[in-house]
């Protein structure tokens, strides 16, 4: 009999476990405040690939923007400061791209919208990057070819 209460428990602990955020079934089109940390857990309970990395670049915008504002902050302690304005284009850029695919988010054209994104979202990580590592050359080619 207890074993067949914990294997209840456990059934039921993993059925719970693998259910969806709400958040993977009904996208808010506004900012909810999430965490980096959130945003984890949500891409991690999401069934549908393309939500997931949603989500999941979401919270990588997140993770980079802390990033370069911590590198700033310490350049700063040292008396010394840097161009930052790639870290405000970054952030413009995505909120803009954000905004924009809003209104197709909710239409026949979710999983297209959702892909687009996605694709905005690690072409932009990517160029930041390399901007933040100081290949400015690389990035003006990529942003070239990806045409941001």
């Amino acid at each position: 009999m207890v074993r067949w209460i914990l294997g209840m428990l456990v059934f039921y602990a993993g059925y719970s476990a693998a259910e969806e955020h709400p958040a993977c079934l009904d996208l808010p089109l506004d900012d909810p405040g999430y965490t980096s940390a959130e945003l984890h857990l949500i891409a991690a309970s999401c069934s549908s690939p393309l939500v997931a990395d949603l989500y999941f670049n979401r919270a990588l915008h997140i993770d980079l923007l802390n990033k370069y504002r911590d590198f700033e902050q310490a350049l700063l302690q040292f008396g010394k400061a840097d161009d930052d304005s790639y870290i405000e284009y970054y952030r413009m850029h995505i909120a803009l791209v954000e905004a924009f695919s809003s209104r197709d988010l909710l239409n026949e054209k979710r999983d297209q919208t959702l892909s687009k994104l996605n694709r905005i979202y690690e072409q932009s990580h990517e160029i930041a990057e390399l901007r933040f590592k100081g290949y400015d050359l690389v990035a003006d080619r990529l942003e070239l070819i990806y045409q941001l």
